[in-house]
């Protein structure tokens, strides 16, 4: 392996992709619930804290989806089930595009927004507003990953209840945000590419899992353009009683509708 991952259990190939500023840290647990049956792979993407470097002029979508397919190529995964969570999830209906997803769980995806909408603009300016306690934290160091005051404001998006987040895992979080290289130009790539197209044309298997409290990506204003676009053989699946990642909340939750999800799709075609 190239960069930083967890990886664990044999079977059929799972890779977990995480959201936007984070890492594969916030899948750890659900790794250890589905590595009983399946090959599961949390890697973290390019420009993200311990994942390899995004350069500048890859910077987007189509960039970090060359960098998973070189890591995805180092070991040998030709195709494999890709599971994403907001960007992770963006991400993988452009790995979808390409041919490297067997089946897709895409969940609370990114890219949903209508290009250079009031929506599109709100989101990138509240990542911008983040910024400077995510740089703060970057200078204190793990005296600051580790106080509420810095994992209250980021952990509210992540999450409906903050108070079963593993505290732990919550440090870890910020130390992700902290770190991640390609925080504020990122954003700027986004804007230049504009969100998803296509997604009536998703051929593999995919089911497209929502929370039933993401106040961070709001159904009407995210996730509906899924819901209308994306062809009829697509699954919608809620998460109950969640956020928007809800692999901090519940990660049992989070395994077992991703083993619905892939037991569904061992005895689906998609589209031919």
């Amino acid at each position: 392996m190239v960069t930083s991952a967890r990886r664990a259990g044999a079977g059929e190939r799972v890779l977990l992709l995480h959201g936007f500023t984070l890492s594969h840290h916030v899948w750890h647990r659900v790794v250890d619930e589905l590595a009983s049956d399946y090959d599961v792979l949390a890697l973290t993407m390019p420009g993200h804290w311990g994942g390899p470097r995004l350069r500048w002029r890859d910077l987007g979508i189509s960039g970090i989806a060359d960098g998973i397919e070189r890591e995805l190529d180092v070991i040998g995964w030709d195709t494999c089930h890709v599971v994403g969570n907001s960007l992770g999830g963006q991400v993988g209906f452009e790995l979808e595009r390409r041919g490297r997803a067997a089946s897709l769980a895409a969940i609370n995806p990114g890219g949903g927004w209508k290009r250079f909408s009031a929506t599109e603009f709100r989101m990138g300016i509240g990542f911008v507003a983040q910024f400077p306690l995510a740089a703060l934290a970057r200078v204190l160091g793990d005296r600051a990953a580790s106080q509420p005051l810095f994992q209250r404001p980021i952990i509210r998006n992540c999450s409906h209840d903050m108070s079963v987040v593993d505290p732990a895992d919550a440090t870890d979080v910020i130390r992700a945000v902290s770190r991640c290289s390609v925080y504020l130009p990122i954003l700027l790539a986004f804007l230049r590419d504009g969100p998803l197209t296509g997604l009536d044309a998703v051929r593999a298997p995919t089911s497209l899992i929502i929370s039933e409290f993401d106040s961070f990506f709001l159904r009407e204003k995210f996730i509906q353009r899924f819901v209308d676009e994306l062809p009829d053989h697509v699954q919608e699946v809620a998460l109950p009683g969640v956020g928007h990642i809800p692999a901090l909340e519940n990660p049992q939750l989070v395994a077992a509708a991703i083993r619905a999800h892939l037991d569904t799709a061992a005895h689906r075609d998609g589209v031919a």
